[in-house]
């Protein structure tokens, strides 16, 4: 007798129509061909559906996250370059001066605001240096060099600026912005003392006092006159022992070895052409300026230069325009503008010929003084410029690296083929698990992977009468 096969159509329910059980779940297209009842695969198939799209959901913000970020690199001549698409760049070479290579963000990060302590702390930024008589500015906690002029801060070649014009503009308006903070007029914001340790640039020192200052007239201008003997010199045996002003042979006026002098002086001098009056060696050809007040400070060693009556250390017009220009002291000032090769480099040197211009011997000269209040002021204005990180901007060639999300497509790609594979996968796993938990019902077996009806037992004894027979065929 022929296997019947069963071909009941399936009646899909509500609910099943808005969650459809997966075709992995069928032997055939019957609904007593399930793996499992409708009330366990129903609930079931929700919760693969809705884990898939959490998947889904989750793969595509791990895709989306920085971990899978993409590394792109470049070499470049802007220390802003790509900022907008997220490229951070940084200097491929240390910088000269403060042996540092990084970028202009991380230099803004690792400055501090300049700051005076009274008394000074030792986080103090700004800094007095007794020896220069001038302040400081140390931005960096790791490091003990003071913020520095160099050119570098304003190059037109460096990516801070487009053009040499721009620059130079930049430069002048901060000095003259400098200059406004203070009641001197100053800023001190150049290269005064040449290269420091070969890099190019100086310590940025504000002075408690510079050039500026006032001269006014002395009430009494004879207080800086000296005594004759307080700088004659001693010549060797001859006629300069005689016949010269300045030379401690002669003491006073009424000392005369010229030959209309008295015995025993008379005619030690033996050439009057040579001999100098007394009162020659108060006006050695300075006039009253004492071409530009070398009068002030000679030695009476230096050189053919004689001394002045009025070279007077014990005045404070010595020690004022000394203490103005950068010296120690006036015998300081002295040593070092008697040589005859004074150092011109040095900004004292400097700055005492400039205060000088304008010396008059019957004046004295007030430095005009800068506060501590002043300085920190102008400090803070060089620290809001950025002025201080400004290297940082010209130390071309950058290194510029950028970590860029995969496209959102890609992205979108990635996460519904992988969530995708996660619902196949599980789905199989939990299908053989049903199928291993499934008990075949007694009237069917499998026959070619179809389930059929198993075939009726024989009739022992079939019907005799043709009635029978029919009934039975139905």
């Amino acid at each position: 007798m022929a296997l019947k096969k069963l071909s009941k159509k399936r009646v899909k329910s509500g609910l099943e129509k808005l969650i459809p059980i997966s075709p992995e779940f069928y032997d055939t297209e019957k609904d007593e061909d399930l793996v499992a009842d409708k009330a366990v695969l129903l609930p079931f198939n929700a919760i693969l559906i809705i884990s898939q799209w959490v998947a889904f959901c989750v793969l595509m913000w791990w895709y989306s996250s920085p971990a899978n970020n993409t590394l792109n690199t470049t070499i470049q001549t802007n220390w802003d370059y790509g900022k907008a698409d997220g490229y951070n760049c940084t200097p491929m070479m240390k910088d000269q001066y403060w042996s540092n290579t990084f970028n202009f963000e991380t230099c803004m990060e690792l400055a501090r605001e300049p700051k005076i302590s009274t008394p000074a702390a030792a986080t103090d930024t700004v800094v007095f240096d007794a020896d220069k008589n001038a302040w400081k500015y140390v931005p960096y906690a790791h490091s003990t060099k003071a913020a520095v002029w160099t050119d570098i801060i304003f190059a037109s070649d460096g990516g801070a600026y487009d053009t040499t014009d721009l620059a130079l503009a930049d430069q002048t308006k901060f000095r003259t912005d400098l200059a406004a903070l203070n009641t001197c007029g100053l800023h001190f914001f150049e290269q005064p003392d040449g290269p420091d340790d070969g890099t190019g640039a100086s310590v940025w020192y504000i002075k408690k006092s510079g050039t500026a200052g006032t001269w006014s007239d002395l009430d009494t201008p004879a207080a800086q006159q000296t005594t004759h003997a307080n700088f004659c010199r001693e010549y060797e045996e001859g006629q300069n022992k005689y016949c010269k002003a300045d030379s401690c042979e002669r003491p006073d006026v009424n000392t005369d070895f010229s030959s209309s002098g008295t015995a025993p002086d008379k005619d030690k001098c033996t050439d009057d052409n040579t001999y100098e009056s007394w009162n020659e060696w108060c006006s050695v050809g300075y006039g009253p300026t004492g071409n530009e007040g070398r009068d002030l400070y000679l030695k009476p060693s230096s050189g053919d230069d004689k001394p002045s009556c009025y070279f007077n250390h014990s005045h404070p017009l010595l020690e004022n325009v000394a203490t103005a220009a950068g010296f120690a002291s006036g015998a300081a000032m002295v040593e070092e503008m008697s040589k005859p090769e004074p150092n011109s480099e040095s900004s004292a040197v400097k700055q005492a010929r400039k205060i000088l211009e304008d010396y008059d011997r019957t004046k004295t000269f007030t430095a005009c003084v800068i506060t501590e209040a002043e300085a920190l002021k102008m400090f803070k204005l060089f620290y809001d410029k950025t002025y201080h990180c400004q290297y940082a901007k010209n130390a071309a060639p950058f290194g510029c690296e950028a970590s860029t999300p995969l496209p959102i497509s890609q992205c979108f790609s990635l996460a519904y083929a992988n969530s995708l594979l996660l619902y196949t996968v599980f789905s199989a796993v939990c299908v053989k698990i049903f199928f291993a938990a499934k008990k075949e019902p007694a009237d069917e077996i499998e026959i070619g992977g179809m389930m059929m009806e198993k075939p009726a037992s024989p009739q022992m004894f079939p019907p005799s009468s043709p009635g029978d027979r029919a009934a039975a065929r139905l």
